[in-house]
């Protein structure tokens, strides 16, 4: 029955429809401040003065490079999986990628793997933690021990557990933070970063100062769109909006795709050189001052309530990893399609493509090629898990799976190599 009424959604979006209220109003309040605001958020952030506000991480990011004007040609080391965006950016900047690989069970890199990546020519290193797992920096910070010329950007845009919580290695160049649409606590945009040095720090602050300001119209609309999508990914709604749409011949990934990306079409350093809307700021405001452990709480146990039964049966990316938050909940088999569509049979809206991330490709793989990532995202399957979804139906989730791989020959590696490269990596690092 529930099959044939409701359809639970890759994804929830993290907010209420009083969030909502409180942006439409924000809206059309007057007397907002930029100066004040971006005070309170940097205040609210870091006491020692060291956070910089921006429209996103894309923005935040590309104001760092153009403060470190690296020369051209510059390596930059970046982990194997990531967003196009970020590898346009560094191109753009005249630099040159190297991917290193990663570890899948824990979402790390591994200090070898990172030391052979390492040139005369490195100037960057680009860290994303993935899915909501936190990767341990210490393996980074070693690996750049005697290159004090190398700085070290972590982007922590899926990794927020609250601004009490992990803002980055103080040892690091950048600590990057998003509130776009599909993050935990959003506020339909704006990002955070943490910048240690005072003079680099100085420099991103003037230069995202100088950008152009979105207006209040603009963001009202973002708040429609994201108010409709949130109705929309109600289970019973979103069960008939899939529907409709197979009627129709339509595709629902590719509308779903559509509505949240933020950053669409044309010239990408022109789109996200700009300001957050005063709006925007103020929700910002209001999500950072309201994140409580509840919510993360919630959707941590669901996470390891299905990793605890599905890892003997699949591989999980970041199932060995002690911090994952489960802002994704990814799972590899060679059998991907064949469990997206029994998937969505039941009810469960599991997707391979609805995920801008990928596996890098470089012309300089120092390293080697980032076999286990593109190996990762090549076999990928979403699923849909979170604090939202009842026990009964991660129950019946995590059913549906052990009938489609009952005995993990569907996982993309045995469980034993799975094993023997933990146990690896856990040597590499002690």
């Amino acid at each position: 029955m529930a099959g044939l009424l409701l359809m639970y959604a890759r994804k929830q979006l993290d907010f209420s429809f009083r969030d909502l209220l409180a942006a439409v109003c924000f809206t059309f309040q007057p007397g907002l401040k930029r100066e004040s605001l971006n005070a309170q958020l940097q205040q609210m952030w870091s006491r020692e003065d060291e956070a910089v506000v921006a429209l996103s991480v894309r923005t935040a990011f590309d104001a760092f490079l153009s403060a470190l004007a690296l020369p051209k040609g510059s390596e930059v080391v970046m982990t194997g999986i990531n967003i196009p965006d970020m590898v346009t950016l560094v191109r753009h900047h005249g630099l040159v990628v190297v991917p290193v690989d990663l570890e899948i069970p824990t979402l790390q890199v591994r200090l070898d793997v990172l030391r052979r990546a390492i040139t005369p020519r490195t100037r960057l290193i680009v860290v994303a933690h993935l899915y909501g797992a936190r990767m341990d920096m210490a393996p980074v910070f070693e690996a750049v021990a005697d290159r004090p010329d190398i700085h070290v950007v972590e982007d922590c845009a899926q990794a927020f557990r609250g601004c009490a919580d992990y803002l980055g290695d103080p040892r690091s160049g950048i600590s990057l933070y998003s509130f776009g649409a599909i993050k935990t606590a959003t506020a339909f945009g704006g990002a955070m970063a943490r910048v240690c040095c005072p003079t680099l720090r100085q420099a991103v602050r003037d230069r995202l100062a100088g950008y152009p300001a979105q207006g209040r119209w603009q963001f009202f609309k973002r708040a429609v769109k994201y108010a409709v999508l949130k109705a929309v990914t109600q289970p019973v709604l979103y069960g008939l909006l899939v529907k409709l749409c197979n009627l129709a011949g339509g595709n629902h990934d590719e509308w779903l795709i559509a509505a949240v990306r933020n950053f669409k079409g044309g010239d990408l350093p022109a789109r996200i050189r700009q300001q957050p809307a005063l709006p925007q700021l103020a929700l910002l405001r209001r999500r950072l001052g309201q994140v409580r452990n509840g919510y993360l709480n919630t959707r941590i146990a669901a996470g390891d309530f299905v990793s605890a039964q599905l890892r003997e049966v699949l591989e999980i990316p970041g199932a060995g990893n002690a911090s994952n938050t489960y802002w994704l909940f990814p799972v590899c088999s060679a059998e991907k399609d064949k469990i997206v569509t029994v998937l969505r049979e039941r009810g469960f809206d599991a997707t391979c493509s609805s995920t801008q991330l990928r596996a890098i490709r470089s012309e300089q793989e120092i390293a080697g090629p980032p076999s286990q990532c593109m190996a990762c995202i090549d076999s990928t399957v979403y699923l849909p898990v979170y604090g939202q979804m009842p026990q009964r139906e991660l129950e019946r989730l995590v059913a549906a799976l052990k009938e489609v791989c009952p005995t993990g020959a569907a996982a993309s590696r045995p469980r034993a190599e799975l094993n023997e490269q933990a146990v690896e990596f856990g040597e590499a690092v002690r």
